[in-house]
């Protein structure tokens, strides 16, 4: 799915998305931010609240989707997962629902998913990155994640929504040659 041009022409900055750009985005990932720009209209152009968000408008999109509380604790922000698509519980072989992500250092890219949220709430708008990720069996995947602004007063982002993409297999493994012995 494209995002119409005649869209992008009439969005203020906050719909631009940070990161690789929407024209690279997965159709999924496409999906879902015509979904997220959808609802922002509907807000009258500030950003959506969870209450816009209707699980029934995307079905399709939920395996994919995560939701994630900003909790704003002095000094830096505290990110807690309210709610984790199926196919992101399958492919990281656990459910993270309920966890703050820094409780996931060893077992997620913090560093990245950290860097993501953190712009996403800095700048208030949509950020998106291509990244791998390796399993609980030592298999990379390659996966593009989307993450977008939400707010309860239409300005302050209080929630996060978005959704990683996984390739269908992961990165294979080089056969080894003996070369460099």
């Amino acid at each position: 799915m494209s995002i119409p041009t005649d869209r992008m022409s009439n969005s203020n900055e906050h719909d631009h998305v940070a990161g690789i750009g929407e024209a690279a985005l997965k159709k999924e990932l496409a999906a879902l931010l015509a979904y997220w720009r959808d609802k922002r209209a509907g807000a009258m152009a500030r950003l959506p609240s969870r209450q816009h968000i209707d699980p029934l408008d995307i079905p399709g999109l939920l395996p994919f989707i995560f939701l994630v509380d900003v909790e704003r604790r002095s000094p830096a922000l505290r990110f807690r997962y309210r709610l984790i698509g199926t196919r992101l519980v399958d492919r990281y072989g656990f459910d993270i629902t309920g966890r703050y992500l820094e409780t996931l250092r060893d077992r997620l890219s913090y560093d990245e998913i950290l860097q993501d949220y953190t712009l996403c709430v800095a700048q208030a708008r949509p950020v998106s990155g291509e990244y791998e990720y390796t399993d609980g069996a030592g298999r990379k995947w390659h996966y593009q994640r989307l993450v977008l602004p939400l707010s309860e007063d239409g300005g302050t982002v209080t929630m996060l929504m978005g959704a990683n993409c996984f390739a269908a297999r992961p990165v294979a493994l080089q056969p080894f040659t003996g070369a460099g012995i």
